[in-house]
């Protein structure tokens, strides 16, 4: 056998024992079923400005995002956490970035993107479909937690989980995303003339921010 044949079977080996690792290591990851650390800040409150950080607590500190889903019906979504963990392994991708519910009691999983991320749609669906898989399993233990922090003698999650990817509006001109669009994630994005630096400081009361959509179901 040739060296390089050789060589090309022992890279080809190395791949898959990496993959191996890594399907073994979602394998045993632990679920979470308590401190979600819902209703809370943690971490460095102020991240530097331009960082996706910064806007993620910015929505956080303004409560909740109001969903524009036809010109004059909006849909509120109270946050309940920020890089809410799903597994004992808190480690980056085991973490929702916007974790929060509507008068229904729909969770919604938000992903945050920045207008400079160079993440393409693709890669973002599939990210916001793995945390769907990871939260469904614990919802029960996220629904006792809500209830205890908020004393509130009963509370109920549906299982019709609400998947939104969220950015300002310039990520969008960058990344293709109308073939996309009837995928069950709705592509929602900051005005352009949103300060997305300054979201909390903007919010008067219980106002929220106002998130608009690409993909509104039933267009």
């Amino acid at each position: 056998m040739s060296k390089s044949i050789t060589d090309l079977l022992q890279t080809g080996t190395q791949v898959l024992l990496q993959q191996i690792k890594l399907i073994r290591k979602e394998v045993v990851m632990t679920p979470r079923n308590e401190k979600f650390r819902l209703f809370t800040m943690h971490g460095v409150v102020q991240p530097p400005i331009g960082d996706e950080e910064r806007i993620r607590n910015g929505l956080y500190m303004a409560g909740s995002l109001n969903l524009a889903l036809a010109r004059r019906f909006t849909r509120k979504i109270r946050l309940a956490a920020y890089e809410m963990p799903l597994a004992t392994n808190t480690k980056s991708g085991n973490r929702i970035d916007l974790f929060g519910y509507d008068k229904d009691h729909n969770p919604y999983i938000i992903e945050l993107k920045t207008g400079d991320a160079r993440d393409e749609i693709p890669e973002v669906i599939a990210q916001i479909n793995r945390y769907e898989s990871m939260l469904i399993p614990i919802l029960n233990d996220v629904e006792k937690a809500i209830k205890e922090q908020l004393f509130l003698d009963e509370f109920k999650l549906t299982r019709d989980i609400k998947k939104i990817v969220l950015a300002p509006a310039n990520y969008y001109t960058k990344h293709v995303w109308e073939p996309y669009k009837n995928e069950e994630i709705l592509l929602c994005y900051l005005r352009k003339d949103k300060d997305v630096d300054a979201l909390a400081e903007k919010v008067n009361g219980e106002e929220g921010v106002t998130v608009y959509v690409y993909n509104k179901p039933g267009k």
